[in-house]
């Protein structure tokens, strides 16, 4: 049976097929045009689609760990569930009665399974990190397939220092219809800082999906005053717009470089693919061990408020 062209074949072909221009006979004008027609049916023909049932195999279940431990003092927290299968269209699920701790090489922070919310784990409400230490995440006797056999997971990070804005300002932009959240700050010299902000309007966290968290490193403002650069954009149109009057808040975090990259690949990973331009998928990286997946970040923090004026 004779092999089928593709398009790009076919293109690689039209030269030899138009390359007798100089020719300005009639007959020869009819040739080329019914050359040209046939030519484009028959990339319209190699062009049409063709369902494909993509085969996507099962995989084990893993381990899902993502926490966060930082300079506030308050209950920090740590979320333990378990990969569900694609096919069978469940989704994650808590993985209850695990011993999870913190530790920072001197103390131990034991973490209490909530009643309410099985899988989150909480230290008590009197803990902080502290700048430059090391921390280690303990999630041990994990029961991943209820079979009572347990795996124990960990991961360490270092908690990075982060510098403290003088002022942050809100500005409504009418030419595109939204506000723009603007940060001074003056970045340390001399060291490579990475940073990501949480916007609060009048005390509720503005920024609560991986898409909307913002985040970037100094490489254009290192040792530099930032002068007000641009943080966070609102849609003056949506529902949860900014309004005169809203009291805004902006917690810097001073956050690892490893971290800074995860939130690029998670980030990645959670948006539309075009799959003509896309590579294939992959998990963003961890720091959990033992084939774990997820993220243990520490970080400082610091904040700058204010309201907004009338426009």
């Amino acid at each position: 049976m004779p092999r089928k062209l593709t398009s790009s074949q076919l293109f690689r072909q039209l030269p030899i097929t138009l390359n007798f221009s100089m020719m300005h006979t009639r007959p020869f004008k009819a040739y080329k045009k019914l050359s040209l027609t046939i030519i484009a049916i028959a990339l319209l023909v190699v062009s049409c689609t063709e369902r494909i049932d993509i085969e996507l195999d099962s995989t084990y279940t893993r381990c899902v760990v993502y926490g966060e431990f930082t300079t506030d003092t308050t209950a920090h927290w740590v979320s333990v569930t378990r990969t569900g299968d694609y096919y069978q269209n469940v989704p994650p699920s808590a993985v209850s009665n695990a011993v999870v701790s913190i530790t920072d090489g001197e103390n131990v922070f034991m973490l209490t399974e909530d009643a309410d919310n099985p899988g989150l784990y909480f230290t008590a409400n009197s803990v902080f990190g502290e700048v430059g230490k090391v921390y280690t995440l303990h999630v041990e006797e994990v029961d991943l397939l209820n079979d009572g056999n347990t795996t124990n997971y960990q991961a360490i990070t270092e908690l990075k220092p982060v510098a403290s804005p003088d002022s942050i300002i809100v500005v409504y932009q009418s030419i595109w219809d939204a506000w723009l959240v603007n940060v001074y700050v003056q970045d340390p010299p001399d060291t490579e800082d990475y940073y990501k902000f949480l916007v609060y309007q009048n005390g509720t966290l503005h920024s609560d999906s991986l898409l909307d968290i913002q985040y970037t490193n100094d490489a254009f403002f290192n040792g530099n005053y930032t002068n007000g650069i641009s943080v966070y954009f609102v849609d003056g149109k949506s529902e949860d717009t900014f309004l005169p009057g809203d009291t805004i808040t902006v917690e810097f975090c001073g956050i690892t470089q490893d971290y800074y990259k995860y939130l690029i690949e998670a980030q990645i990973t959670a948006r539309p693919s075009v799959p003509l331009f896309s590579g294939p998928p992959a998990n963003p990286r961890t720091n959990l061990t033992n084939g774990a997946v997820g993220y243990f970040a520490a970080y400082s923090v610091s904040r700058a408020s204010t309201v907004i004026p009338n426009k």
